[in-house]
């Protein structure tokens, strides 16, 4: 069967002409024009002239006749219009679709493959219904490449496509990674479907001939995994099924993948393992040295750190353009930072980084962008360069720019070491934000704090899947509840402003926090759970140092604390905690659960209330409990004290 994320056929080019029905009308529309005018004429002159009866009802008939003709004209154009509005909704949805299309093999692309996997695991979330992910390399590919020459590598692959299209159902989807590697999303396929599917798509690939008399045979290795068993992430299945695809390479090979290089290469040992809990230990190393950098070019050369010892590359860097440099790439990006791994910035190291093909393509496409085997690319000091991977980083809704990372041999860069880059991308990304906002926030007065608190749920929260909703930000609803309870358990005006400040900002350490581990749906492991139990320490780190959040900084520390002592960071019990902290986690436990999520639905009222109830006394202070649960009873959870029912933007007196 033909795979979804193929095209059923060819397409017309981009510029190809419209079809006759679509295009321009200028000449109806002048002739339309002209009979209006005439009618028009028409009328007037009888209206002014004291003609006889017979001739005025003569001239009636001839204006009667005229606008009948322009009318019809003018539905004639309208019609046209219509048509060549249609021209161009199918010219614009085409080129959409050709821009996730691979060239040569007509299967989806990269870009492709990242929007269906976001998409099937926020469904997968949402109705607890498995998909799983195939990998696949070719065996032998490169032989054919060098005994046979390129073009029939490239014939090979057009029939690989052909043979995977034929065995896939109509609803997987099949892309190229790049290379010989290749990747299907297979929908609502669980362990036994997974397993079932890759033995069916390596025995299609060793049956296609090849040779002048078909005595050549690829070979594939396969390996899969199954989101949610027990991969709980998108970046978590990506690395489960490329572990086990390196697994049946090994059973394949008989040796060891990716063998160490010769002493004496100049490319960077790179130091990432393949494991989960490699990654995760890079990313959230990372992510807390981005959190403790004090300006825009620290946060980049950090990552480009990062980069350098992460990947095997004899070069990398980091390069931000000016705002408007996607709207006139044709004339030239203008390099804005550049931090480049070797350290220090040679002349026109800018520009020669702004014009490399990885770089344009990936801040026009706001993703990757990949060359696999390029024999003629240089990096900045002349080492040759055969393998490229750029990626742009995230800025909200614009790009700040793009990191690069450059490799000495060919189809260095497979689909984790994508996947692990665009996470760093993003996390950069967030660490930028997050520096404005302080920055902002450190020259701000009080009446531009509660402004400011807006972008706070922006710059530190991970980019919303595909599907996930965008909710309005909750920080608001927390801090309400927090100063409605405050005010209950007669906290003085200089405490419930803290306990307001540290609501609204409460969670700003969770930038110090890889964002996968933010968007987690299931049960932590141990190494993830002690990863995201710092980021209160992070958060009073960043808040101490702003005079007008230094007393809302303890708050945020201790929030995690729970009453019965096993809370976190500090270990504290009952009394022990602020009460301004035992306040704010009552209050953040039930903001969380009334709150839909990518995975769960919102809780009902009556159920937040049962399950506050039931950890009263353990997580959360009893009596806390009972005084948010009077408010909530009340009603007055989120009156702003007035009497008028209204929810205000900012309590009086804070």
């Amino acid at each position: 069967m033909r795979s979804a994320g193929a095209p059923a056929g060819p397409s017309a080019p981009a510029d190809a002409p419209l079809p006759r029905a679509a295009r321009p009308r200028g000449t109806l529309v002048t002739a339309a024009g002209v009979v209006c005018v005439l009618a028009v004429m028409a009328l007037v002159a009888i209206a002014l002239l004291d003609a006889p009866t017979a001739v005025r009802g003569a001239g009636a008939a001839v204006a009667a006749a005229a606008g009948l003709g322009a009318g019809a004209v003018l539905a004639r154009v309208l019609s046209g219009l219509r048509d060549e509005h249609a021209a161009l909704a199918l010219r614009e949805a085409d080129a959409l679709r050709m821009a996730e299309l691979d060239e040569l093999t007509g299967l989806g692309n990269y870009r492709m493959f990242s929007r269906q996997l976001a998409a099937e695991v926020a469904r997968s979330r949402r109705y607890d219904d498995p998909f799983s992910l195939v990998l696949m390399d070719l065996d032998g590919f490169k032989a054919i490449n060098d005994e046979l020459g390129h073009l029939a590598g490239d014939d090979a692959l057009r029939h690989v496509a052909a043979a995977l299209r034929e065995t896939l159902r109509e609803e997987d989807v099949c892309c190229r990674q790049g290379g010989d590697e290749f990747a299907v999303v297979a929908v609502r396929a669980g362990e036994e479907e997974a397993a079932e599917l890759s033995e069916r798509l390596t025995r299609a690939i060793e049956q296609i001939p090849f040779g002048v008399n078909g005595e050549r045979r690829l070979g594939a290795s396969a390996g899969w995994a199954t989101f949610g068993r027990p991969a709980r992430s998108a970046d978590e299945l990506i690395l489960r099924a490329d572990s086990a695809l390196r697994e049946a390479k090994r059973a394949t090979d008989g040796t060891a993948v990716d063998q160490p290089r010769a002493a004496g290469s100049r490319r960077q040992a790179g130091r990432l393992g393949r494991s989960e809990t490699a990654r995760l230990a890079l990313l959230s190393g990372l992510a807390r040295a981005l959190a403790g950098a004090r300006d825009e070019r620290t946060l980049a050369e950090t990552t480009v750190a990062f980069l350098t010892g992460a990947f095997d590359t004899v070069g990398s860097a980091a390069l931000s353009v000016w705002p408007h440099a996607d709207a006139t790439a044709a004339a030239g990006l203008e390099p804005r930072l550049v931090a480049l791994g070797s350290g220090g910035e040679p002349p026109q190291a800018g520009a020669a980084l702004a014009g490399r093909a990885t770089v344009r393509r990936a801040l026009a496409a706001a993703g990757p962008a990949v060359v696999d085997d390029d024999g003629c690319a240089a990096w900045i000091d002349g080492t040759a360069v055969r393998s490229e991977l750029a990626v742009a980083v995230p800025d909200g809704a614009t790009t700040w720019g793009c990191l690069l990372i450059a490799c000495d041999r060919p189809r260095a860069y497979g689909i984790v070491e994508r996947a692990l880059a665009e996470a760093i991308a993003q996390q950069l990304g967030r660490a930028l934000a997050c520096r404005r906002l302080l920055d902002k926030l450190s020259v701000s007065g009080f009446g531009e704090l509660y402004r400011l608190a807006a972008d706070a749920d922006g710059a530190t929260r991970h980019a919303p899947a595909a599907g996930e909703p965008l909710e309005e930000a909750e920080q608001w609803r927390l801090a309400d509840l927090a100063w409605q309870a405050g005010r209950a358990l007669a906290l003085d005006d200089e405490e419930r402003r803290s306990l307001y400040l540290a609501a609204l900002f409460h969670n700003v350490g969770t930038v110090g926090v890889p964002a996968a581990l933010l968007a987690h749906p299931g049960e932590l492991h141990d190494e993830e759970r002690a990863i995201l139990r710092e980021h209160p320490l992070i958060g009073e780190r960043m808040l101490r140092a702003l005079p007008l959040l230094r007393d809302a900084a303890p708050i945020v520390r201790h929030e995690h604390e729970r009453w019965d002592g096993a809370g976190y960071p500090d270990g504290l019990a009952g009394d022990e905690i602020p009460l301004e902290a035992r306040i704010l986690l009552a209050c953040d436990v039930f903001v969380s659960m009334t709150s839909p999520r990518p995975w769960r639905p919102a809780r009902s009222l009556d159920a937040a209330r049962a399950e506050l109830r039931r950890v009263a006394g353990a997580q959360l202070d009893p009596d806390v409990v009972d005084t948010l649960l009077e408010l909530l009873d009340d009603g007055e959870a989120f009156d702003d004290g007035d009497g008028d029912g209204e929810r205000s933007a900012q309590p009086a007196g804070v």
